[in-house]
């Protein structure tokens, strides 16, 4: 019990713990969904709804433990270890939003297949494409993760790409 009390107070354990919430979760939410829609039971469809909800919205609790571990883990880091972290966060400063307009969407979809019957199986399905979509930007995000400190997953090098105040 001790040891997780001591991982959950170090950020970059927090943010590990914390990164399969917006990915796995929401795999498995992605699939309620899917059930329900074909079901085309609203009980159902908005229970996944939220589900969606929370667990899109668990990025912003990923995005800020992996800014407060950044600091922590840069320096434990070899060259293409720092390159891939810098690159890791770099995804997620351009696309976790997406997941958090997901959360939002799915909220709004909830709401609004309470107030209109007819748009229910609409809504929900606009957030199943959605979600997917969030499910694709949370995996690539998370696969450039899972490279900082493996170096077996490093079979090649850091994308080039265009960040703020980055040289090359």
């Amino acid at each position: 019990m001790n040891l997780l009390l001591e991982m959950l107070e170090d950020p970059a354990y927090r943010h590990l713990l914390l990164n399969h919430l917006p990915i796995v979760g929401l795999a498995v939410a992605w699939l309620v969904l899917a059930g329900a829609l074909f079901e085309r039971r609203w009980p159902s469809i908005a229970f996944a709804l939220s589900l969606v909800a929370m667990l899109s919205g668990s990025a912003i609790a990923v995005t800020s433990t992996g800014d407060d571990a950044y600091p922590l883990v840069f320096d434990l880091l070899d060259g293409p270890g720092r390159d891939w972290l810098d690159y890791h966060t770099y995804l997620g400063e351009r696309w976790a939003w997406l997941l958090t307009a997901n959360a939002v969407l799915a909220v709004a979809a909830v709401g609004l297949g309470i107030k209109l019957e007819r748009f229910r199986q609409i809504a929900g399905g606009v957030v199943l494409g959605t979600t997917l979509v969030a499910l694709v930007t949370a995996a690539l995000i998370a696969e450039a993760g899972g490279k900082i400190r493996h170096p077996e997953f490093r079979l090649d090098e850091v994308p080039a790409y265009e960040a703020p105040g980055r040289i090359r």
